[in-house]
């Protein structure tokens, strides 16, 4: 009785292994961004709280904080270019393409122009 429970056992863990192996990562082209930054008015240099930052095409959104400050995770394919979009109200909307963002680098500082 013991041994055939044994060999049941061995089984029922061959047979999940099995059924996992379907899940495994494919070789996928996607790759995680990190942006920060601070966003403030160009003119007077005050940091901008409740800044929009939207990203376009991957349909995410998030605002900065009481000091201006924001931070945005993407995961993006290769070949796909996405873009940043700043904008409030009362100010003129600025847009950043994601290779423009990764050439300054991931830390940004952003100057909104009132309207």
């Amino acid at each position: 009785m013991k041994k055939s429970a044994f060999i049941y056992t061995i089984l029922f863990i061959f047979i999940g292994l099995m059924g996992f192996s379907g899940e495994l990562p494919k070789g996928s082209k996607d790759k995680s961004v990190i942006i920060s930054g601070s966003i403030s008015d160009k003119t007077s240099n005050e940091y901008l709280a409740g800044v929009k930052i939207a990203c376009a095409n991957c349909q995410k959104i998030v605002y900065s904080d009481l000091d201006g400050k924001f931070f945005i995770y993407l995961e993006v394919k290769a070949d796909e270019n996405l873009t940043l979009e700043f904008s409030q109200v009362g100010y003129t909307t600025k847009t950043l393409d994601l290779k423009e963002v990764q050439a300054n680098g991931s830390n940004l500082y952003i100057d909104l122009e009132s309207e």
